[in-house]
C-alpha cells in the first residue's frame, strides 16, 4: 500500500472546555433523568399508590448473539424488560456453577456502579443494588431496582452486566421476576463462548499485517503498531471485589481496614488469568501483604490465594493455599523490585525483577486472577498490572531422529539393538530444535537403563550430552543432568509402561512431568535451543510413543517479529536484522511530538539536537516542550550526548511551560537534580553518554533514576498534566533515545516502534513491516508511520 498523505505538526490544547462540558451534560443528564421518572410516576401514581397486587408477569425479550470471550449483554441489541411497576424488580443472572463464572456491572451508557455498597446509578441517579460477592458465588447475580427505576434505566444496567467465563462454566441465564414473585415468562440465555464450547484455542493471527511499496530508502524511518484491545496485553485489573481497601491512581492499593487484619482487607478481581501474569511493587517492607493468583472469590482469608508471594516484614517467602512449600531462603527486597506471579500451561513461576526464583509443584487447572490481602493497616502495593499472554499455539507430531547409533527407530519406537551393550553403543538424537514446549514417552520396560530428555548438541555419544534427562534405572525413576543427580533430590514412584513421562521446557525453566503432573523442577536455567535425545544401556531397552510438542508464547507483547524471509530479533538488545545485518530496534516506550519550542533540530525520531543561532550561553535561547502529555504519573527517559556542557531535562508543568520544573541538569560531567526556582537540589557524580537517565512521577511524587536506580525522590507534590521538556545553553548539544511512558495505559500496544537506522533499505523495511505479527484476532489494529521532522520534504505527497 502507499505511503498516508504527510500530516503537519498541530498543537495540542488542554481538555479543560471538553472536560467541564463533559460534566455540565452529565449534571443535566441527571436531571432530565429525574424529571423523566417524575413524570412517569405522576401518569402512573393510580398504580403506585393501589392496594391491589401486581399481578402481571414482566415481560423479556430480546436474543443473545454466540460470544467469544468477555462478553456485555450490550451485544443484545434487541433487549426489552417490560413491568408494570419497576419498583422491586429482580434482574437475575444464573449458572449452574456461579462460582465458576464472574459478573460485573461495566460503567457504560450513562451507568455507575459502586463496589463497596453495591449501588447502581443510572445518569447519577441511584436506580437500584447488587447483591454481595458472596451470594454471588452462590446464586449468581441478582440486581433489585427502586422506585426511581424506569423502563430505559432497568435495561441500561441489564445491557451493562458483563460476564467472564472460566473452561468449565455453564450457560448463564437471564430472567426478570416482578414484585409479587411472578417471573418472566421468557428466560434469555447466553450461551458458552465458542472456543470454550468446542474445544477449540485458535491460532496466533500470524498473516501480515501489511506490505509496504515504495518507502523511500530513508534512515530514521519508524513504524508503530497499535491495536484497540483492552484485555489482551498489559492492563490494568478490574477491582471489583473489594474490602477495606483504597484504589488510587488506577493501580495503587492500600489497606484501609480498620480494625486490621487478614480478613479485613481484600481485592479480588473478575479479570480472568489462563495463559499470563499480575505483577506489582510493595510499597514499603514492614507490613504483611499477600498477591497472586486465586480461581474462585469464596472467602476473605489469604487461604483463598491458590498461589502467593507473601511480604512478612521485608521477608519473602511464597504461599499455595495458605501453605508453605518446602523453599529455600530468599533474598530481601526493595520498594523498588518488581514482582510476578505467572502462569503459562499449567506452571506457575514466580518472579523478582523478571527472573524466575521459584517455580511451583503444584499443576494449575483452572482459570486465575489476581488477588490482594493485607494484614496491616497501611499497607500498599503500587503498579499493579495484568499482562494477558495469547493462548499458546500447539503443535505435537512425532520427532525425527535423524542422528543415531545402535538403535532401530520406527515411527512410534526406539530399540537398543547394540553389541555390546554400553551407555555410550546406544543413542538417539534429533536435529530438529526446541524452543518452548515438551518431549514426551513411555518406557517400554521397567528392568532396565533408559535415560531421555534435552540436550543443546550432539557432541557426545555418552549420556552426559543430555542436559536434563529422566532416568529409568531399571524401575527406579531420577533424574540426571549432565550425567549429575541434583542435589536434595527426592524419591519417585516406580513407574509402569502405561505411565507417559515428559521433560519440558518454558521460558527457561526445565519441569520434570509423569502423566501430566510436574514431580521435580530443575534449579539449573536453560538458555540454549534444546534436541529430543534417547540413550540406553542395555540391549533390547525400548521407548515408545515418542513425542515432541512445540509450544509458542508471546509473552512480549500483542506483536511479534516473527523470523521469515531474512528478518530476526535478538530480544535481549531488541536488535532488528536483515539478511544478517542490523537494520532496526523496537522499543516499547512512546516517542513524544517533538512539536513545541524553539532552536532545536530533530535529526532522527528519537534524537534532538540543538541548533539555535546566537551567543553560546543562556538558557532561554533553546527549549524544547511537547505537546505529548500524561495525565497520571509516567516518566521521560533519554542518554545525554557528551559529557563537557550543560543540558536540563524532565517534566513541565503547565505554569513552567518554557523549560523542565522537576529535571536533572548535567553540567559539564557532573549530574544534578534542579527544581524550578529552587535550582540545584543535590550533586549525583559523574556520568557517560552510555547513562539512561529518567525523571518519574508516582502518586505525585517525583523520582529521579539513572541506569534504573532511584538517585533522588522529590519533597515537592507535583498534580496536574506533565509535558516532557529539554533545554540547553550551548549550541551543538545533542540528546538520544528520548523516550516517555505512562505507566497506567490499559494498553501496552500504543508504544510498539520499531525504528530503522541508516542502513535499512528499501527491501528490509518491506521485509520487517511484513515479518509483524498480531497476536490476537482484532479487525481494529492500525498502523503508522512516522518520520524525523527534517525528511519530511523528502517524502512524496501521496
Amino acid at each position: 500500500m502507499g505511503l498516508p498523505p504527510r500530516r503537519k505538526a498541530h498543537k495540542l490544547t488542554k481538555n479543560r472546555l471538553l472536560t467541564t462540558n463533559y460534566f455540565i451534560s452529565k449534571y443535566f443528564s441527571g436531571i432530565i433523568y429525574f424529571l423523566k421518572t417524575a413524570i412517569y410516576h405522576l401518569l402512573h401514581k393510580d398504580k403506585l399508590f393501589m392496594p391491589t397486587k401486581n399481578d402481571s408477569p414482566p415481560v423479556l425479550k430480546g436474543s443473545i448473539p454466540k460470544t467469544y470471550d468477555l462478553t456485555l449483554f450490550e451485544k443484545c441489541q434487541d433487549l426489552s424488560i417490560t413491568c408494570e411497576i419497576y419498583n422491586n424488580l429482580h434482574v437475575i443472572f444464573n449458572t449452574i456453577h456461579p462460582k465458576l463464572t464472574h459478573f460485573n456491572i461495566k460503567e457504560i451508557n450513562e451507568v455507575s456502579f459502586q463496589t463497596d455498597t453495591r449501588k447502581i446509578s443510572y445518569n447519577g441517579v441511584v436506580i437500584g443494588i447488587g447483591n454481595s460477592v458472596e451470594d454471588m458465588t452462590k446464586q449468581g447475580l441478582i440486581i433489585i431496582f427502586n422506585e426511581v427505576a424506569t423502563k430505559e434505566g432497568v435495561e441500561a444496567v441489564t445491557k451493562a452486566v458483563n460476564v467472564s467465563f472460566s473452561d468449565d462454566a455453564q450457560e448463564v441465564t437471564l430472567s426478570v421476576v416482578n414484585a409479587e414473585g411472578s417471573k418472566s415468562v421468557k428466560t434469555l440465555t447466553m450461551p458458552v463462548p465458542v472456543s470454550i464450547l468446542d474445544g477449540v484455542v485458535p491460532a496466533p493471527a500470524d498473516q501480515n499485517l501489511v506490505t509496504f511499496t515504495n518507502i523511500p530508502d530513508l534512515d530514521h524511518l519508524a513504524l508503530r503498531f497499535k491495536t484497540s484491545s483492552s484485555k489482551k496485553g498489559i492492563f490494568i485489573p478490574v477491582f471489583d471485589h473489594n474490602l477495606g481497601c483504597k484504589i488510587t491512581n488506577n493501580n495503587t492499593i492500600t489497606d484501609i481496614a480498620n480494625p486490621d487484619g487478614w480478613q479485613s482487607s481484600y481485592i479480588h478481581s473478575s479479570d480472568v488469568i489462563k495463559d499470563g501474569r499480575v505483577s506489582l511493587r510493595f510499597g514499603q517492607t514492614d507490613k504483611q501483604v499477600m498477591f497472586g493468583f486465586s480461581d474462585t472469590f469464596s472467602t476473605y482469608s489469604y487461604n483463598v490465594l491458590n498461589y502467593g508471594i507473601f511480604s512478612n516484614n521485608g521477608v519473602l517467602s511464597i504461599r499455595e493455599g495458605g501453605n508453605i512449600p518446602s523453599l529455600p531462603l530468599f533474598d530481601k527486597y526493595t520498594v523498588d523490585d518488581v514482582f510476578s506471579v505467572e502462569r503459562i500451561g499449567n506452571t506457575i513461576a514466580y518472579l523478582k525483577n523478571e527472573v524466575t526464583f521459584y517455580v511451583s509443584c503444584i499443576n494449575s487447572t483452572e482459570d486465575m486472577h489476581f488477588c490482594f490481602t493485607s494484614a496491616d493497616r497501611g499497607a500498599s502495593v503500587t503498579d499493579v498490572l495484568q499482562h494477558n499472554y495469547y493462548p499458546a499455539a500447539e503443535g505435537s507430531s512425532a520427532p525425527t531422529f535423524d542422528q543415531s547409533v545402535g538403535c532401530e527407530i520406527t515411527k512410534d519406537k526406539i530399540v537398543n539393538t547394540s553389541n555390546p551393550d554400553g551407555w555410550h553403543n546406544s543413542i538417539a538424537y534429533s536435529s530438529g530444535t526446541l524452543k518452548e514446549g515438551h518431549v514426551s514417552l513411555r518406557f517400554g520396560q521397567t528392568d532396565k537403563q533408559v535415560m531421555f530428555g534435552l540436550a543443546a548438541d550432539f557432541s557426545s555419544h555418552y549420556l552426559s550430552v543430555l542436559n536434563y534427562a529422566i532416568f529409568s534405572n531399571n524401575g527406579v525413576i531420577s533424574i540426571r543432568e549432565s550425567g549429575h543427580t541434583p542435589k536434595s533430590l527426592p524419591s519417585f514412584d516406580k513407574p509402569t509402561v502405561s505411565d507417559v513421562f515428559s521433560v519440558k521446557r518454558c521460558g527457561g525453566v526445565i519441569t520434570y512431568l509423569k502423566n501430566g503432573m510436574v514431580f521435580y523442577i530443575s534449579t539449573i536455567k536453560s538458555t540454549k535451543d534444546m534436541h529430543f535425545c534417547v540413550t540406553s544401556a542395555d540391549r533390547g531397552a525400548s521407548v515408545t510413543d515418542m513425542l515432541q510438542c512445540a509450544s509458542y508464547y508471546p509473552s512480549n507483547g500483542l506483536f511479534e517479529i516473527k523470523s521469515i524471509k531474512g528478518v530476526s530479533l535478538n530480544k535481549a538488545t531488541r536488535e532488528v536484522s536483515y539478511n544478517n545485518t542490523v537494520v532496526a530496534t523496537i522499543n516499547q516506550d512512546k516517542i513524544p511530538k517533538f512539536d513545541l519550542g524553539r532552536g532545536y533540530t530533530v535529526i532522527g525520531v528519537d534524537t534532538l539536537l540543538f541548533t539555535f543561532i546566537g551567543p553560546d550561553s543562556g538558557w532561554d535561547l533553546a527549549y524544547f516542550y511537547s505537546s505529548s502529555y500524561m495525565e497520571h504519573d509516567g516518566c521521560i527517559s533519554l542518554s545525554i550526548g557528551q559529557t563537557d556542557r550543560q543540558v536540563m531535562f524532565g517534566l513541565a508543568i503547565h505554569e513552567y511551560a518554557n523549560g523542565p520544573y522537576f529535571s536533572i541538569l548535567a553540567d559539564n560531567g557532573i549530574i544534578f537534580v534542579n527544581e524550578g526556582d529552587v535550582g540545584k537540589r543535590a550533586s549525583f557524580g559523574k556520568y557517560t553518554t552510555k547513562d539512561v537517565f529518567s525523571v518519574e512521577r508516582h502518586d505525585y511524587t517525583i523520582i529521579y533514576r539513572k541506569n534504573g536506580s532511584v538517585i533522588y525522590t522529590s519533597t515537592e507534590h507535583c498534580a496536574g498534566d506533565i509535558h516532557p521538556s529539554i533545554t540547553s545553553p550551548n549550541h551543538g548539544i545533542k540528546v538520544t533515545n528520548v523516550r516517555i511512558r505512562d505507566f497506567y495505559t490499559e494498553r501496552d500496544t500504543d508504544g510498539f516502534y520499531i525504528m530503522f537506522n541508516e542502513k535499512a533499505s528499501q527491501v528490509a523495511i518491506d521485509a520487517v513491516a511484513e515479518a509483524v505479527s498480531c497476536q490476537i484476532d482484532d479487525p481494529d489494529v492500525t498502523v503508522e508511520i512516522l518520520y524525523s521532522a527534517k525528511l519530511l520534504d523528502a517524502l512524496p505527497s501521496n
